[in-house]
């Protein structure tokens, strides 16, 4: 029994010869045994040893076994030691109580000597279950946590790396005079310019995951930010013979973090232009909400796609979500545009029937709220 050795059960009863039974059971089991005449005794060697199990008489005088219990769960470094009831008490309303309290069994007296072993046994194992799983779970959790870091490391290098680039494409833009360079250094800027998105997204991403996004809320003009996506846009949509088009241009300003909105803005219009077919319509649109125009804005993306399901329609923002465009291509879906419009105080959602398009409309705050 040596693999049982590092097992340590503490027995409480105050009664003698009750204690020398119990502890030449379970010493013979190879079991290391603590005993304790009474309640206070009981709780005193708890703290002290931290027994994997105690097995706790009812019936004693000055504090009672459910006294005990409570007492011991009251306590952080005792309220997680299994608690064993070992008592003549029969009652039902003895059983409920004690179970209620967080007794995770109850064996009767006299007791049947197999039958106490393998009860015990049989707690132990469910202890050991439940602490390699707590421990596999505190490793991976801690695993993750430091890759979420290091990913988000990376990619604040990656982003800055394009940020020197922009500098670098404007300088000679302003300076050459070479039709084709300067050609190709448009076509350069635009790719640095899907590529950053793209990071981005992943950097805040992997930020919500880890419970990091901080929004920086500021005023601006969300004309400003919806006239250059649909700009960037624009070519891609063009290719597609799809026509978009921003309905309400002019001066809207907001109170919200403006990195967070452009990104949900960058989401849903090329989500638009990815699902409407050849030479279908986008329309952008910016008016005042109608259930609060005080307030807040809404803004509309609609397109001539192939529409959603009321089922899709409810899904389509879970973090499971994921779409796939004419060509097959799998998309993060719009988990993202969802927790970054909560936490700039808007809400978004989609309006949509198969065959005909859908409206995907989110709210955001005019001002300080």
């Amino acid at each position: 029994m040596a693999e049982q050795a590092s097992y340590r059960i503490l027995c409480v009863d105050d009664n003698p010869n009750n204690l020398e039974l119990l502890n030449g059971i379970l010493f013979d089991q190879g079991y290391v045994v603590f005993i304790a005449k009474n309640g206070k005794q009981c709780i005193d060697i708890a703290k002290e040893k931290k027994p994997d199990l105690i097995l706790l008489d009812i019936a004693m005088p000055g504090m009672d076994g459910f006294e005990v219990l409570a007492e011991l769960k009251s306590y952080p470094e005792t309220s997680e030691i299994m608690v064993i009831f070992v008592t003549a008490l029969t009652e039902d309303v003895d059983v409920v109580r004690g179970l209620s309290l967080g007794a995770v069994d109850y064996i009767t007296k006299p007791f049947n000597q197999d039958e106490l072993i393998s009860r015990i046994s049989n707690h132990l194992q469910l202890k050991i279950q439940r602490d390699i799983y707590a421990t596999g779970k505190s490793e991976v959790e801690t695993f993750m946590k430091v890759q979420t870091k290091l990913y988000s490391s990376t990619l604040d290098e990656l982003i800055d790396k394009l940020r020197l680039n922009e500098v670098k494409f404007d300088k000679i833009l302003k300076t050459s005079t070479d039709k084709q360079l300067l050609a190709d250094i448009e076509q350069i800027k635009q790719d640095n310019f899907f590529v950053y998105s793209r990071l981005e997204k992943l950097e805040i991403r992997s930020k919500l995951i880890n419970n990091s996004v901080v929004p920086a809320f500021s005023s601006f003009d969300l004309d400003q930010v919806i006239q250059e996506n649909i700009n960037f846009y624009m070519p891609h949509a063009k290719k597609k013979t799809v026509t978009m088009i921003y309905e309400t241009p002019g001066i809207h300003m907001v109170y919200a973090d403006k990195k967070l909105i452009n990104l949900v803005i960058q989401n849903l219009i090329s989500n638009a232009v990815k699902f409407t077919p050849l030479g279908g319509d986008i329309i952008v649109d910016v008016a005042n909400y109608t259930e609060d125009p005080v307030n807040f804005y809404c803004v509309t993306v609609y397109d001539t796609g192939a529409g959603l399901t009321q089922e899709q329609s409810m899904s389509i923002f879970d973090d499971k979500n994921f779409m796939s465009d004419e060509s097959g291509k799998k998309g993060l879906g719009l988990a993202i545009a969802y927790h970054f419009v909560k936490l700039c105080f808007g809400r978004i959602w989609v309006e949509s029937m198969p065959g005909i398009g859908s409206d995907f409309k989110f709210t955001i705050p005019k001002h300080r709220l």
